[in-house]
């Protein structure tokens, strides 16, 4: 789970981070998402896969993001 936070915070806060580890970390949360062995919790999957990360990181910090056209 540590590996997806800290894609998350470099996706969320690109700013200042060495070339190619935005695109990295995209990659790495696609490779999570898709990989049927990744043990992750219904909602936060939900958000990967919709590329909500700003959400996924509020979630990950026990917050409540605002729900999306979606409802969820």
């Amino acid at each position: 789970m540590e590996d997806v936070l800290n894609c998350l915070k470099i996706i969320n806060n690109p700013t200042g981070q060495k070339a190619g580890r935005l695109s990295h970390a995209l990659k790495s949360l696609d490779e999570i998402v898709h990989n049927s062995n990744a043990d992750l919790h219904p909602r936060l999957k939900h958000f990967l896969q919709n590329r909500s990360y700003g959400k996924a990181l509020i979630w990950l910090n026990e917050g409540e993001p605002e729900k999306g056209s979606c409802g969820k």
